[in-house]
C-alpha cells in the first residue's frame, strides 16, 4: 500500500464517524475555547475538521484560536478556509478582515470589513441599532482610517519640517 492510499484511508475513516462523535467532539472544542485552554481547542479542532473537512464553522474557530495564540499565518489560512465553505458568515469575514489587517494585508483586510459593514448597513438604524457584527466591522475601519490619516499626517508633517 502506498503512502498516499494510506493517507486516503486515514482521512475516510475520520470522515466515518458518526455524527454523534462529531456533535460531541464539536461542543467539547467549544467549552476548551471558552475556557481559554487554546492549546486542546486547537487539538479538538483539528479532530473535528479530520472529521467534517467542510465544517466551516470549526475552520472559522480555528483561525480565531489560531489568532489568540499570535499565529497569524495559520489563524489566516484557516478563516480563508472558511470563507470558502461559506462566504456568508459574516463572523467569520470580520475575523479575516481584522487578521488580514493585523498581517499586514491592509487593503485586503479593509475590503472583507466593508464588505461585511456593507451587508449589515441600514442607513434608517442608528449605530446603536445595527448587529454587533455590523458595529464590530465599521469600528475596525473607523480605526484603520484614523490611523491612515495620522500617518498621512507625519509624513505631511516629516515632509516640510
Amino acid at each position: 500500500m502506498t503512502e498516499q492510499q494510506n493517507t486516503s484511508e486515514t482521512a475516510q475513516a475520520w470522515q466515518a464517524a458518526p455524527d454523534l462523535v462529531a456533535a460531541q467532539t464539536q461542543e467539547l472544542a467549544r467549552r476548551f475555547y471558552k475556557k481559554g485552554e487554546l492549546g486542546r481547542a486547537e487539538e479538538v479542532l483539528g479532530k473535528l475538521i479530520k472529521m467534517r473537512p467542510a465544517m466551516a464553522w470549526a475552520h472559522a474557530l480555528l483561525g480565531v484560536v489560531y489568532r489568540r495564540q499570535g499565529r497569524l499565518l495559520k489563524a489566516l489560512e484557516s478563516l480563508q478556509q472558511a470563507a470558502e465553505i461559506d462566504s456568508s458568515d459574516r463572523n467569520t469575514l470580520v475575523n479575516l478582515g481584522e487578521c488580514l489587517v493585523l498581517a499586514g494585508k491592509v487593503p485586503e483586510g479593509v475590503d472583507v470589513l466593508r464588505a461585511v459593514f456593507e451587508m449589515g448597513y441600514d442607513p434608517e438604524k442608528s449605530p446603536e441599532e445595527h448587529d454587533t457584527l455590523t458595529r464590530r466591522a465599521g469600528a475596525q475601519l473607523e480605526v484603520i482610517q484614523r490611523a491612515a490619516r495620522k500617518i498621512e499626517a507625519d509624513l505631511r508633517e516629516q515632509l516640510e519640517g
